[in-house]
């Protein structure tokens, strides 16, 4: 599974690839280097991750690791995480 970490701030959130992620990805995947590092994401009011939505996780998570959606899946989804108290805020499983 792929983990992302975020560090949520008051207009939005920083989103970057555990170390133990980027080292399954750089093991199963040769040619794989990690660009971007992080995604910033800012709302125009008070960050909520409830309010949301799942395609726009995907999209994250497409850019922070240059795979395809079935290539994810194939990983075994993803969740997003707090790196401090290991709280989940979202989690998307493969099928």
């Amino acid at each position: 599974m792929i983990v992302v970490a975020v560090g949520k701030q008051s207009n939005g959130a920083t989103f970057q690839l555990t170390p133990k992620t980027r080292a399954t990805l750089e093991s199963r995947f040769p040619d794989w280097s990690p660009t971007p590092s992080s995604v910033f994401v800012s709302s125009s009011r008070q960050w909520d991750f409830e309010r949301m939505n799942d395609p726009m996780w995907t999209q994250i998570v497409m850019l922070l690791t240059r795979l395809s959606e079935d290539q994810i899946q194939d990983l075994g989804g993803f969740k997003f995480l707090d790196p401090v108290d290991q709280e989940i805020f979202f989690e998307s499983r493969a099928a």
